[in-house]
């Protein structure tokens, strides 16, 4: 195999494909990449065997042929070069990188060691908005589980049936429900439960000027085509809990606040919260909040008084002060309504500026210690 291309290509690319390259694997293989010469393209392909990742770009290619190289030892030298054109040059076995001021040798392993890549059909294709589906993405995925007893829940569901598309994630303490209008999928498919490591990377590909994305619905995987890159990775299986029978219907509390001045002043009081718990009360009365923690093991004390529009009997109640501002964190208007219950139900939040309907949060309480 022979080819040549400008290093600033080929460094943006590897970087993309390495994304999925395990740091440590009891399989040496996965710690490879695939090179593939084909008409004036280069194929470059890796693979965890959960998600795959395969980028195609544009090369002067001399020689035909494949190779198979360890990934971040190739990325490591190419991203150091100078800008100049890059040639690789060599067999399945050994690879040599030229550039005007020197050489790169590297062994390789036979490309027919290499995981079998997933068929991608283009023809079973659907398209769908590119914002759309990394607003949702981007709003859900922080709130799945990492409980390996409960794989539905290392997921996030999406729906496509109805007039909308739902993305759900939930660890059982906090959970994340957004909505968009569905033009495309409507009845096309059952629902999917998807990895958040892919979905977290599809935003990482996507230049700003994309509309669409392709997504190709298979039995058992998902193919997310972004034309230069193609990400495959499997499905989780289901079924998913039946995360609507959580949502309350009805609050009897409803506190709306500065968001900001919310998060900043959860983030200060939690640094005296207990290690384990990070545990905050919330105190709210006569429109006055009061964010306290207290930590016996440090003998430190925390309180802070915000200013809030307040409409129930007083009440208080405890949150974990992490998964408080990762919700805030994804809300992004200037104001945050939480709907309260009991000191031992699940509060809802959401913004003051989108229905919620189309993005909600759920955080459920910790139990206060005194």
């Amino acid at each position: 195999m022979k080819f040549s291309l400008p290093k600033s290509r080929l460094t943006r690319y590897l970087q993309s494909v390495l994304s999925v390259v395990p740091a440590k694997s009891t399989l040496p293989i996965l710690s490879n990449i695939l090179l593939e010469c084909l008409d004036k393209k280069l194929k470059i392909s890796a693979t965890d065997l959960d998600v795959t990742i395969m980028a195609t770009i544009e090369a002067d290619v001399s020689k035909k042929g494949s190779a198979v190289i360890p990934g971040r030892m190739l990325f490591d030298i190419v991203k150091d070069l100078p800008e100049s054109e890059v040639t690789f040059e060599g067999t399945a076995n050994r690879i040599e990188l030229k550039v005007p001021n020197g050489s790169y040798k590297l062994g390789g392993v036979s490309p027919d060691e290499f995981p079998e890549l997933p068929v991608v059909n283009i023809k079973k294709q659907v398209t769908v908005e590119a914002e759309s589906l990394i607003n949702m993405i981007k709003r859900t995925t922080f709130a799945c589980s990492n409980d390996e007893t409960r794989p539905a829940l290392n997921g996030v569901l999406w729906q496509t049936k109805g007039d909308k598309m739902i993305m759900v994630a939930t660890d059982g303490h906090r959970l994340a429900r957004v909505s968009v209008e569905n033009k495309k999928l409507k009845g096309l498919n059952d629902d999917v439960i998807i990895p958040p490591k892919v979905l977290d990377l599809i935003p990482k590909f996507i230049s700003s000027d994309k509309d669409e994305i392709g997504i190709i619905f298979e039995e058992n995987r998902i193919v997310f085509n972004l034309d230069d890159i193609v990400v495959s990775s499997r499905l989780i299986e289901g079924p998913y809990p039946n995360y609507e029978a959580v949502i309350p219907e009805k609050s009897d509390k409803k506190m709306v606040i500065a968001r900001t001045d919310l998060a900043s002043s959860v983030r200060r009081v939690s640094i005296l919260s207990n290690s384990l718990t990070h545990q905050v009360k919330f105190g709210v009365k006569n429109n006055q909040l009061v964010l306290s923690t207290t930590n016996s093991d440090v003998g430190g004390e925390a309180k802070e008084n915000l200013v809030c529009e307040y409409k129930g009997e007083t009440i208080e109640i405890g949150y974990n002060a992490g998964y408080v501002n990762d919700i805030l964190n994804k809300l992004e208007s200037d104001e945050v309504i939480f709907e309260l219950s009991t000191p031992v139900s699940a509060g809802l939040i959401y913004s003051t500026d989108i229905s919620k309907e189309d993005y909600i949060c759920l955080l459920m309480p910790l139990r206060l210690t005194e």
